[in-house]
């Protein structure tokens, strides 16, 4: 071989290496190069939201309201926003809670009543139903453990029977809820919520006698159960046969 070829073998030998050395230099720069990440935050508004659980009743004060901030794709029409109403937690102070709020839920208007409006017991009522008042005792009122937002049955002490089946108690006397650590109330009147027909029921049992409470589970509250059919339809009256009163219900 001359030297000729030689040194072309040499040469070529040497650009092989340079070239190997060089692409594991890239490589391994490719591999140490940092990724840049780009974070994109969703855009958000303020809502109010309670801060611990609230049942029905309830007297709210400011510190039970707080704002936090809400994603918009899931906001809701019926959320309160700071945008909208920023005085919102000084206008709800000393409201009442129409229905069951879980902590860290949006509040929405429906579920709370406003003291400086109109009657809120009005707004405490189901669609087409009736708030009517009966007297008791502890005796007649299961001890007194009967509560607000209990369900009952009523019992008509003279005749001994029950007229009416899985009936909501609104208040006891003027309570609206259950007092924190407290597991009784005596109270002079409970106030029912019932339809127009049940409270014409309810009125001539009353007139005639004496009622009583019994006191229904709790497990017992979703049963449709007979609290509509025992007073549903028709007008009560009173006949007379024979000397002896009866009520009947005439539809």
């Amino acid at each position: 071989m001359n030297a000729a070829r030689i040194g072309v073998l040499v040469l070529a030998l040497v650009a092989a290496g340079l070239a190997a050395f060089l692409a594991r230099g890239l490589v391994s720069s490719g591999k140490d190069a940092p990724v840049e990440t780009k974070v994109v935050e969703e855009p958000t508004t303020e809502v109010l939201v309670a801060v611990q659980n609230m049942e029905v009743g309830q007297r709210i004060r400011k510190s039970d309201l707080r704002w936090q901030r809400w994603p918009e794709t899931s906001l809701n029409g019926a959320y309160i926003t700071q945008s909208a109403r920023p005085m919102a937690m000084d206008d709800y102070d000393g409201a009442v809670v129409r229905s069951s709020i879980l902590g860290g839920e949006p509040v929405t208007a429906d579920k709370l009543v406003s003291l400086t409006g109109a009657g809120f017991m009005s707004a405490l009522i189901a669609p087409g139903m009736r708030a009517t008042a009966i007297r008791i005792t502890p005796e007649t009122s299961a001890g007194g453990f009967v509560l607000p937002n209990d369900r009952v049955d009523i019992v008509d002490v003279q005749r001994g029977q029950t007229i009416l089946r899985n009936v909501r108690v609104l208040a006891i006397d003027q309570r609206f809820n259950e007092k924190a650590g407290e597991q009784v109330a005596v109270g002079k009147t409970a106030t029912l919520e019932l339809t127009p027909a049940q409270v014409e029921l309810v009125a001539v049992a009353e007139a005639e006698g004496r009622l009583a409470l019994s006191l229904r589970s709790m497990g017992d509250e979703g049963r449709a159960d007979e609290a509509l059919q025992a007073g549903e339809g028709g007008s009560v009256v009173k006949v007379v046969r024979y000397g002896t009163a009866q009520t009947v219900r005439v539809r």
